[in-house]
């Protein structure tokens, strides 16, 4: 399919979920709460991961908000076809921009840096990547994820299964669980095994120290915001299907008039997907990464004329077309770190995505080493 059934936006948590059809408005951040009230929906769209970028936002001709998932998962997963060539599964520029990444850390430039890189898929015309098909396996194999799909002006598709809420607002209390610090699921393993992965992870200094920088630098963030803020003493264990992750749940009261909008711009992007300290980190992603990220390692959401929303971050991410699909990894340059591990770490989340179009890691040597 090329994805004409898909609707232009869709943001599917196992909570509810917001799916917005017709003719769409392009608006600002400063009118768009006003026209949504105006045309009696909301607000949807994209924060790139540049903070200095304009969103882009549109309110829809309609949404639908539902409870529980936009669709049922199916037992089945939809059969993708295999792509033409591949690039990227071997990335000695990654492991280069980490190595001197790490030279500025040593030199007390970055504590932390997020550095990502892109694997490429190209597929023929005779056997086009079925970009619904791709969808439907994204809601089926991670049911517990924020799961998103939102059309480019292009054409194309920038879908993800995000595992990180940024923000979430309901009638005023915010909320927002950041992941930093993260360990691979042994693949095959017992479940003692898979336990044992998830203490050595709850256990690590390194990891343990990249996550508290995070939670620092978003608690900070969002206190001016809030009336009351409440931050967990240390971080729990969250799992996804390939990885375990450290997590904080932070939750607060806003300030009358906050939207989940202005929260979501207040703390993006966070040391999760950036750095620290912020300007140098952003500085450093420019000049080491290949690529500009645009949507990638931004965020996707919505939010409703009451200032109620949700914003996921972009990640475990790719942007699909019929002919193509860019998958978008990253992974957090802290002292301690290493080249070669953190080319392993993005191989193993790049996996996520890659088990959506009916590939494992195995099919792309050189991809987590």
């Amino acid at each position: 399919m090329s994805g004409e059934s898909l609707p232009d936006f869709v943001l599917s948590t196992p909570r509810g979920s917001v799916t917005a059809r017709g003719s769409s408005v392009p608006v600002g951040e400063r009118e768009c709460l006003e026209i949504a009230r105006q045309r009696g929906t909301g607000v949807v769209g994209t924060i790139p991961f540049d903070p200095m970028e304009p969103a882009r936002l549109s309110v829809p001709e309609s949404w639908e908000r539902a409870e529980g998932p936009a669709a049922p998962p199916e037992s089945a997963p939809r059969s993708i076809p295999r792509p033409r060539s591949v690039r990227g599964a071997d990335s000695p520029r990654y492991r280069e921009a980490v190595s001197r990444a790490l030279a500025a850390i040593h030199e007390g430039r970055l504590e932390k840096i997020v550095l990502s890189r892109l694997l490429e898929l190209e597929y023929d015309a005779e056997s086009p990547l079925p970009v619904e098909d791709v969808y439907r396996n994204l809601l089926s194999q991670h049911p517990g994820a924020h799961v998103f799909s939102v059309r480019g002006e292009d054409g194309s598709y920038c879908m993800g299964a995000s595992p990180e809420l940024v923000i979430g607002v309901r009638d005023g209390v915010v909320r927002t669980h950041p992941l930093a610090g993260s360990a691979p699921r042994p693949a095959g393993a017992d479940a003692t095994e898979d336990t044992q992965a998830g203490e050595r992870l709850m256990r690590s200094a390194k990891d343990r120290a990249e996550h508290a920088a995070v939670v620092t630098d978003i608690a900070a963030r969002l206190e001016p915001l809030c009336e009351e803020l409440s931050v967990p003493a240390a971080p729990s264990l969250l799992a996804t299907p390939q990885l375990w992750h450290l997590g904080t749940p932070v939750t607060g009261r806003l300030r009358p008039g906050i939207t989940a909008l202005d929260a979501a711009r207040a703390i993006h992007p966070t040391p999760a997907i950036c750095g620290v300290p912020r300007a140098e980190a952003l500085r450093s992603i420019a000049e080491l990464e290949p690529h500009r990220r645009g949507a990638f390692g931004g965020l996707v959401g919505w939010t409703d004329p009451r200032g109620d929303g949700e914003w996921v971050l972009n990640l475990r991410s790719a942007r699909v077309s019929a002919r193509a699909a860019t998958l978008f990894a990253g992974a957090g340059v802290v002292a301690g770190s290493t080249a070669r591990g953190e080319h392993a770490e993005t191989g193993v989340k790049l996996s996520t995505f890659l088990a959506v179009l009916g590939l494992a890691p195995d099919d792309l040597p050189g991809l987590t080493g």
